[in-house]
């Protein structure tokens, strides 16, 4: 006898609803329906915000053509590319240990990953967030450029639109460069004057870790932090770097 023969769905078509989902649908007609509503509504509420996010990143990226032609951005970027010497090599040995993602990101990262981040998971802690320095470079250029100082650039974004057309035209390995040595020209030239911190008056070749990171400390805060200002604030932060620090250390010898 020969054995019955099981029924194959039929190709391309669609495997038929179990009757608990049609005695479902069957029962609660009114139910099922606003479901599919909720289910679209939910969709389409993430499609539009999509599309949102990605027109807000067109404007903040291009709208710097607004205020400069490519010739005007072209100028100001080679003033970067010429002074963008590397920074002292033990400040970056330092420095990328306690802040591993700031001289290679790009703005495009430090939109989505670090404001993501900061905005959706309510992460406080930045030192280790992705960053930019090309968002850094409009307020030392408007200082040096006239032309630049005269553009009425309004909105509250000026740093961030303005990176962008300097990105197109460098890289954020010589953005960081280029801000980072002005800044610890600056800083160094305000610790020469201010008659404290003998410590800091020597050159960094002579620093140890935590005159780096001491530097670092005041760098970071503006000067709002230091051994004189703030005490507990910074005896604080100075043992979490040397924390930090000793902690990438050890991790870098193991790898």
């Amino acid at each position: 006898m020969s054995n019955p023969v099981t029924p194959q769905p039929t190709p391309g078509k669609s495997k038929p609803e179990s009757s608990s989902e049609k005695g479902f649908l069957h029962n609660f007609p009114r139910t099922a329906y606003y479901l599919r509503l909720a289910k679209y509504f939910i969709l389409s509420c993430i499609i539009l915000t999509l599309l949102e996010i990605g027109y807000a990143y067109w404007l903040i990226s291009s709208r710097w053509h607004l205020f400069l032609d490519r010739s005007d951005m072209t100028r100001l970027t080679n003033e970067i590319n010429a002074s963008a010497e590397p920074v002292n090599a033990k400040f970056m040995e330092v420095y990328t240990k306690l802040f591993p993602n700031h001289v290679h990101t790009s703005l495009s990262q430090q939109i989505f990953i670090n404001y993501g981040q900061r905005i959706l998971l309510r992460h406080t802690d930045i030192d280790d967030k992705p960053h930019c320095f090309c968002d850094m470079v409009y307020d030392i250029q408007i200082v040096q450029n006239d032309e630049l100082a005269t553009i009425e650039w309004d909105g509250r974004l000026q740093d961030l639109e303005y990176g962008f057309g300097i990105e197109k035209f460098t890289t954020p390995e010589k953005c960081f460069n280029y801000v980072m040595n002005y800044r610890i020209a600056e800083l160094t030239n305000k610790i020469n004057e201010s008659g404290r911190f003998k410590h800091l008056q020597k050159p960094m070749d002579e620093y140890g870790d935590e005159d780096f990171i001491e530097f670092i400390i005041m760098f970071k805060s503006k000067r709002k932090i230091t051994r004189y200002k703030n005490i507990h604030l910074f005896e604080r932060e100075m043992e979490g770097y040397k924390r930090k620090l000793a902690h990438a250390r050890a991790a870098e010898s193991v790898s």
